[in-house]
């Protein structure tokens, strides 16, 4: 009887086994190379994309694989890392890429490990070259590499920023830019495998252009596909698109590309930027902010002010005299010495009392509702709207700081106007012809024109007087002419230079290196002006 027991159990399972065989074929299935769907499961890998191989390559995160290192693979992957080492030290920079490539079949999914060697490839490899062919060869294998992680953690908004990162600032503001970027544009090989077969024209392969692409798609990642943007800063992570534009508007005017083409690339900038300046940003207090919302925040506040201040119009300097006749002697007499003559602990007393004597909108609002109670819930309300509305005011000014977002707004803008396009093409051209025709006069009289127009953009913008990169631009136009004139045993602290360049102003604030100090000084001795510390305008 025991041992029919077993037998029938043995066949009872063994059909089991078999009736199990279809459903989990129907789940397991591969895809096949004929087009074939596969099972439930490879749908699934398909449809989330979680399937990071072609058919007949290896799947990192496949079981063949897990079985082929026998458990080991934390041991391989420590050991791949010290090789990867000693063959940077080495510069042995073939095995160094092979080492690379086979840690990516063990780490996949490690983002750090992506970004990190292709930084390897791309910044540190490179720079050991001599030939700059060389150079930009591994520069390129670093952007592949990268590209390569991609595809194993697909809309990874990290991944995608960075690279479009390497795309633009590496190759676009390297020492080598200028033939990084000619032979970025025509490398046919390389676009064709970068965009899987279906590369842009050649117009449109400029590497700024191309990072734009990238950080569009590394917003999408999170905007569309709810993708983490995990520790980044929204502030800078979302100001990319516009930045890659405006560096591409800057780049193709600095290779002498003006006019229509210029004033257009620009316009594209400040849409998008002003895109950029409407989007709800997460602050770091978790409410959403509009960096180009600053204006209507202020009036917004500046009118609840207002209406406090109609309740009571002069409780505020009631309040203060009252603060006032509280001090002791020892707090007034602290107040009337002068600031130079208070020591350290003085001064911290100083500015104490003075943070006591001032009245805030807080302190406004609970003293109207003390002597009107008929107005406390009127006041209580506006009072805590105001409070909310000037953190959100201090956040959305921190945010801007960061972004640099009112500079860009107006350089935007003032690239665009005519007199900005005409005077950085007269800059350029009379560079080139002082370097080409060695032609001192005609150069002369282009920058002098040039300057011209500048003052009248300056004067319109004068956002270019603080330290920025258009004010850099300007200075670096100073330093050719001023290299031009002395060629021509002139300098401009000459009178008859100094009575007709028109950038005086400009030059006293952006002399950083006191460069000019001479000229500048000669020019306050003929104005009758008395000169200005450099120091002050740019505090202010």
């Amino acid at each position: 009887m025991t041992e029919h027991g077993s037998f029938y159990r043995k066949i009872t399972y063994l059909v089991l086994i078999a009736v199990l065989l279809f459903p989990l074929s129907q789940l397991g299935a591969p895809r096949t190379r004929k087009g074939g769907e596969g099972g439930k499961l490879a749908q699934m890998r398909t449809e989330h994309n979680l399937g990071q191989s072609n058919i007949g390559e290896i799947d990192p995160t496949s079981a063949a694989m897990r079985m082929a290192t026998l458990g080991a693979r934390g041991i391989a992957v420590s050991w791949l890392w010290n090789k990867a080492i000693e063959y940077k030290k080495k510069e042995d920079w073939t095995n160094f890429r092979a080492t690379l490539s086979q840690l990516a079949k063990l780490q996949p999914y490690f983002i750090s490990f992506w970004r990190y060697q292709s930084w390897n490839l791309t910044y540190n490899v490179s720079v050991e070259l001599d030939d700059v062919r060389d150079r930009f060869h591994y520069v390129k294998r670093g952007i592949e590499f990268l590209k390569e992680g991609t595809l194993y953690n697909r809309d990874s908004p990290y991944l995608l920023a960075e690279l479009g990162w390497f795309i633009g600032n590496k190759i676009g503001k390297a020492d080598e830019h200028v033939e990084y970027r000619r032979m970025f544009k025509l490398d046919d090989d390389f676009h064709n495998k970068f965009f899987n077969g279906n590369p842009p024209p050649r117009e449109k392969r400029d590497n700024w252009l191309v990072a734009g692409t990238q950080y569009d798609l590394a917003i999408s990642a999170v905007d569309d596909k709810k993708k983490s943007l995990g520790q980044k800063n929204p502030t800078t992570f979302y100001n990319r698109p516009g930045m890659a534009q405006i560096n591409y508007s800057e780049a193709i005017e600095k290779e002498g590309t003006f006019g229509d083409k210029a004033q257009e690339a620009w316009r594209i900038a400040e849409k998008l930027w002003h895109k950029y300046g409407n989007l709800e940003l997460t602050s770091s207090r978790g409410f959403k902010i509009r960096l180009a919302g600053l204006e209507r925040l202020e009036k917004e506040a500046q009118q609840i002010k207002d209406e406090l201040n109609s309740i009571q119009p002069d409780l505020r300097e009631k309040i203060e005299s009252e603060r006032l006749a509280n001090l002791s002697t020892a707090q007034r007499e602290i107040l009337e010495k002068p600031l130079e003559k208070l020591d350290s602990e003085q001064m911290e007393f100083y500015y104490s009392t003075k943070n006591n004597l001032e009245v805030t909108w807080q302190d406004l609002a609970s003293r109207i509702a003390e002597d009107t109670p008929s107005n406390s819930a009127l006041v209580r309300k506006l009072a805590s709207r105001l409070s909310k509305l000037t953190e959100r005011i201090r956040l959305t000014n921190s945010n801007r700081d960061v972004a640099n977002y009112a500079y860009w707004e107006d350089r935007c803008q003032f690239e665009q106007t005519e007199a900005a396009l005409k005077g950085r093409a007269l800059a350029y051209h009379g560079r080139k012809t002082f370097k080409e025709k060695a032609d001192l006069i005609g150069s002369r009289r282009m920058y002098e024109e040039s300057f011209k127009l500048w003052a009248e953009v300056i004067e319109d913008y004068p956002i270019i007087l603080a330290d920025s990169t258009a004010g850099a631009d300007i200075m670096d136009y100073i330093d050719q002419y001023s290299s031009i004139l002395e060629q021509l045993d002139k300098s401009l602290a000459d009178a008859d230079i100094d009575a007709s360049f028109p950038l005086w102003n400009f030059l006293e604030i952006s002399d950083s290196n006191r460069k000019y100090t001479e000229a500048i000084m000669a020019h306050h001795n003929r104005s009758g002006k008395k000169p200005e510390t450099a120091e002050q305008p740019l505090t202010e």
